[in-house]
């Protein structure tokens, strides 16, 4: 089912503190001295990455929004058919009574008074502009189902792109190869800096192993030099 992404951004606190990255960089690194604002900035976008990934998990579903829209649209027709029973025209008798019996209560309404015929006709042609602007935001919502797999790991595209930019800060060549002589294992440093910097976010976004870990920053690689 096509979804829609959920308005605005969030930020979620990583599961392990701002010194702990830190460490672990340094580590990375060789030694390289990470000053604390790059360190605080590196922290502010691993809760960033995490916060797009939980919107993501939090895109509506677009069929109930649909199914909303059309039903406010019935809704506010209904509504502006009834209470037309004062207008000229063929109109049923429960169309005169209600549109009869609403006029009336207005009209003892001292802010409203006389103006009661005017404020129903007013009301009777915004429902109809409203139901039909519903319509069209009905219409306007995603109508395809969208690619699956490819967009639930789009954030590890800023993922990798932090750990690029570690080690071009560090100097250090972030590799990534399959060991020939281990049965085509996973190695290198990003493989290896991924690994360590993953215990940063929730359980759920980390990769389930090495395999599959090589696989996202392969991708996540071929996706940034694209971009």
């Amino acid at each position: 089912m096509p979804r829609i992404k959920a308005s605005g951004s969030s930020l979620m606190t990583p599961s392990r503190e701002a010194s702990e990255l830190k460490s672990i960089l340094c580590d990375l690194t060789e030694g390289h001295d990470f000053d604390d604002q790059s360190v605080h900035q590196y922290y502010l976008t691993l809760a960033s990455i995490i916060g797009d990934w939980l919107s993501e998990r939090g895109r509506l579903k677009t069929e109930p929004i649909k199914k909303t829209l059309h039903t406010m649209a019935n809704n506010l027709r209904d509504a502006s058919a009834f209470l037309g029973g004062f207008e000229t025209g063929i109109r049923t008798d429960i169309e005169i009574a209600i549109s009869s019996r609403v006029l009336n209560l207005m009209a003892l309404d001292p802010t409203i008074g006389s103006k009661a015929r005017e404020l129903l006709s007013s009301f009777r042609r915004d429902a109809e502009r409203i139901a039909h602007v519903c319509n069209v935001a009905a219409a306007d919502l995603p109508r395809g189902p969208s690619k699956r797999g490819r967009k639930a790991l789009d954030w590890y595209d800023s993922f990798s792109a932090l750990l690029l930019d570690v080690a071009e800060k560090a100097k250090i060549r972030p590799t990534l190869y399959k060991d020939r002589d281990i049965d085509d294992a996973p190695k290198g440093w990003l493989l290896d800096a991924a690994r360590q910097v993953e215990t940063f976010l929730p359980k759920e976004m980390r990769s389930p192993g090495d395999e599959a870990r090589y696989k996202r920053l392969e991708r996540s690689k071929v996706s940034l030099h694209q971009a």
